[in-house]
């Protein structure tokens, strides 16, 4: 997708403002844009079509501009929006970017200033563009898994649920959660490279048969690797098999240097593995599966993070949360 396909929407109740935009997009050949006279107008385009870009000023009748910021943004969260207005304070600008809008302008404004903003604004709309897309392949990616091993089925999702309520527990922030919600569901995809007869074995696997298993981080590092927003999660899915006291793989790392992401993924995925149905043994009951993380504790994993779960487990295991 290029600059050329944003769909862009302006609303202010200045007819001469919204002939001015439309003049200066039009003559740096920005798509032209849809044009709107108040905030309820602008509401109501925004709930019937997609748009990639809002651009509002602030004072208008009926609906003020950072009434219309909030309650755009709750119709479409992906909405890149650039306020302007005459009212250019740093206390309306700091509230504003804290409510979601993009960028802000102060009327009378320069038209590089204007057009900075929409580049900001555009760069934004574009990255949002190519992670939609690139969930969509990853989701492809999860679907072929799952059908390969019958017993993952709904495995990377249960882990990343849990993962983010263990990790929110944790303390950890929500930047730090997204990269956590990505690398909790990414874990397995390397066993895609894994023959089903692996995958599937009803019986205890050979030496050589585990060697190719302990492949799998390495091979669902490989594969998001590419991904730029996917960066972050990297160590994450990289590590989740290491061990506290360093008798994992792949790289046996132990106590904090292994990633705190990672430490987390590794108590939920084994509470999942071990309470699910497997090709080798039948489901173990949740009280069996938390006395062996806590056998496991200081160990196979980190114990603040295995004290947690064990403390709120109830709490991690409630519904669906998603970042």
């Amino acid at each position: 997708m290029s600059k050329e396909d944003l769909r862009i929407l302006v609303a202010d109740d200045d007819a001469g403002a919204r002939e001015l935009i439309s003049a200066i997009l039009d003559a740096e050949g920005w798509p032209s844009p849809t044009t709107v006279e108040d905030g309820e107008e602008a509401l109501r385009h925004i709930g019937q079509e997609h748009w990639d870009i809002l651009v509002t000023d602030l004072d208008m009748p009926r609906m003020r501009g950072d009434e219309l910021v909030v309650q755009a943004l709750e119709e479409d969260p992906d909405l890149s929006i650039v306020v302007t207005t005459g009212d250019g304070t740093v206390g309306n600008a700091v509230d504003l970017i804290k409510k979601g809008a993009t960028d802000f302008i102060a009327k009378p404004y320069d038209v590089d200033d204007f057009l900075a903003s929409m580049e900001r604004a555009k760069t934004r709309a574009l990255g949002i563009h190519e992670v939609k897309g690139m969930r969509q392949t990853v989701e492809a990616l999860l679907v072929a898994l799952e059908s390969k091993d019958r017993y993952l089925n709904g495995h990377s999702a249960r882990v990343r649920d849990m993962a983010i309520k263990l990790g929110e527990i944790s303390g950890l922030d929500r930047g730090q959660l997204r990269s956590l919600s990505h690398a909790a569901l990414l874990h397995d995809i390397g066993k895609i490279g894994v023959h089903e007869d692996i995958l599937n074995k009803a019986g205890a696997l050979t030496d050589d048969e585990y060697e190719i298993i302990k492949k799998h981080p390495q091979m669902s590092a490989d594969i998001i690797a590419p991904v730029p927003f996917l960066n972050p999660s990297l160590k994450g899915v990289l590590h989740h098999h290491e061990n506290w006291d360093g008798t994992g793989y792949p790289e046996g790392l132990s106590g904090e240097q292994i990633p705190l992401m990672a430490r987390i993924i590794a108590v939920v995925d084994a509470f999942d593995a071990m309470t699910s149905d497997r090709s080798y043994r039948g489901a173990l009951s949740e009280a069996d599966a938390v006395e062996r993380i806590r056998a496991g504790s200081g160990s196979q994993f980190d114990p603040r993070i295995a004290q947690l779960f064990e403390q709120h487990k109830n709490e991690i295991l409630e519904g669906e949360e998603v970042i």
